[in-house]
């Protein structure tokens, strides 16, 4: 009977032991599939957390390096930060500055040379994989079997240096002459290499352009593909990879040969794009994890009857504007002296919070960030399924919650199951801002406003289509007005100017969350 009941103890003992082990293994799962050991992918993120950057990066100045340099060292930087960030590029070429983005993320950093890094991580690499420049869309194709296999991309030009010494590195794969044009090129990377490719990300990424994010593609092992879903072969194509992707679940990066074909076409599948093609080092920046500082909205002015007016600048649904030429925006000595509206991606909360937080903690009381087109993610919302808009509105409110965004760009607009869905899901808004300037509607408290201008790059425009959005109004009552701008062209500076144009006794300009908060006052009174 001892021996009995010692034998059942011990079974006990064996299936606690299998059934925690089991446990572990599913949660381990869960957080990283396969793609790299310093990559955590949980399935509440549209976007993988890399590790923590190493105590010191080799940063390889890019600025003039050769066309075919950048590329070999974007996939170095890839496949080494997989495991651990350690690798960081930079280049003059960036307007925000070489260091810039690199010291804002209190990275530490020895400027070094491509080659030598090459040697010193000479562990981590397989080998070669060489590009056609015949085909340009080998370059794709490479930077897929990059991540994949672990080779460097490699130009024909760099093959005598690269395979004698000292690096001596073996061509495992040579993609010269095999490929008579683009589609036998994504027809071999989707039969070969597409099983092995994460299924929750893919990139849009145009041949010509070097570097950038492909460190980022290499590291999550990402397909890396160019086509135009407005030609039939090409939707044909494409649709391939992206039907095996789950709505919701993952990403479309970079861009498109054709914006309007792209979001129309993908809109069917369920997948947010992210413009991203000329962001740099998310390999690195996607490790540096840091709370984002959501600093409170200021009080709005006493309401009073007069034209509110909020000012916005997008494209906030590119992390590339963000990372350039917003940074060269908010240092303009005018920010701050005329409220702003300024769109941001919020899948930079995945990509790279610290520069989310950077902005907000830099951000003056007139500074007030937004989400960009449409949340988490850039789509076309009124040709989404009933389905994946009530999935898009549910992911993009923890987004939201992250990021401190409370109001939000609608493209290309707003019709009433939108506007229900992010009432539905996104308690934390205050209000939507419709780019098609026409839907008024209050939806269960979510108030929609029309923006007028809808999206112009001439301040001119901006103070005529505001005038002309007022021309009805006869000072009994509060108006609120919403208009917009092109972030390229319009700067704090020309926002101070077209504010300075308007008569203050009637016009007010104010913050978008506060307008939203005006409104909810007046509906009340």
């Amino acid at each position: 009977m001892e021996c009995g009941r010692c034998d059942t103890a011990l079974e006990r003992y064996r299936r606690l032991v299998a059934t925690l082990a089991t446990l572990i293994l599913l949660c381990a799962l869960s957080l990283s599939p396969a793609h790299g050991e310093g990559i955590l992918w949980a399935a509440d993120r549209l976007l993988p957390a890399f590790s923590k950057p190493a105590a010191v990066l080799d940063c390889i100045d890019v600025s003039s390096s050769t066309r075919r340099e950048i590329n070999l060292f974007a996939s170095l930087e890839g496949i080494v930060n997989r495991t651990q960030p350690r690798i960081v590029c930079v280049s003059r070429r960036d307007g925000e500055g070489k260091f810039t983005w690199v010291k804002l993320h209190n990275l530490n950093y020895n400027v070094t040379n491509g080659y030598d890094c090459i040697l010193k991580y000479r562990s981590y690499l397989t080998g070669l994989v060489v590009t056609d420049p015949t085909e340009p869309d080998t370059l794709n194709l490479a930077t897929t079997m990059a991540g994949v296999n672990d080779e460097l991309i490699c130009d024909p030009g760099l093959l005598s240096a690269l395979t004698n010494s000292p690096y001596n590195l073996p061509v495992k794969d040579d993609l010269r002459g095999r490929f008579s044009d683009k589609y036998q090129v994504y027809d071999y990377l989707y039969s070969n290499y597409w099983p092995s490719c994460t299924h929750r990300i893919i990139a849009g990424s145009q041949p010509a352009v070097d570097g950038n994010l492909r460190d980022y593609l290499v590291a999550v092992k990402a397909a890396c593909v160019w086509l135009d879903p407005g030609t039939r072969q090409d939707a044909d194509l494409l649709g391939k990879f992206v039907s095996n992707m789950t709505p919701m679940s993952g990403v479309y990066m970079g861009w498109w040969p054709s914006e309007a074909n792209g979001l129309t076409w993908i809109a069917t599948y369920g997948i947010p794009v992210l413009a991203s093609d000329f962001y740099r080092n998310g390999s690195v920046f996607s490790g540096v994890q840091c709370p984002i500082n959501i600093p409170p909205i200021p009080p709005p002015p006493p309401l009073t009857n007069k034209v509110y007016v909020s000012l916005i600048l997008s494209d906030g649904d590119n992390v590339q504007y963000m990372e350039h030429v917003m940074k060269m925006w908010w240092d303009n000595p005018d920010r701050g002296k005329v409220p702003i509206g300024w769109t941001v991606e919020p899948l930079a909360c995945d990509l790279d919070p610290a520069m989310i937080n950077y902005y907000w903690s830099t951000a003056s009381s007139n500074d007030c960030l937004i989400s960009g087109p449409n949340g988490a993610g850039y789509i076309h919302m009124e040709l989404w399924s009933a389905t994946n808009i009530a999935a898009f509105t549910s992911k993009s409110e923890s987004y939201f919650r992250r990021g401190g965004f409370r109001t939000v760009t609608v493209w290309d607009g707003v019709h009433a199951r939108i506007a229900r869905s992010y009432a539905t899901a996104c308690p934390t808004l205050l209000g939507l801002l419709d780019q098609g300037g026409s839907y008024h509607s209050v939806r269960m408290g979510l108030k929609t406003i029309p923006l007028t201008p809808t999206y112009s790059p001439d301040t001119n425009a901006i103070i005529s289509a505001i005038k002309n959005a007022a021309g009805s109004w006869n000072g009994t009552a509060p108006l609120f007005v919403a208009g917009q701008g092109v972030s390229w062209n319009i700067k704090p500076s020309d926002v101070l100017n077209i504010a300075n144009s308007f008569d203050t006794n009637e016009f007010q300009f104010v913050r978008p969350d506060q307008l939203f908060l005006l409104y909810r006052q007046s509906v009340r009174k």
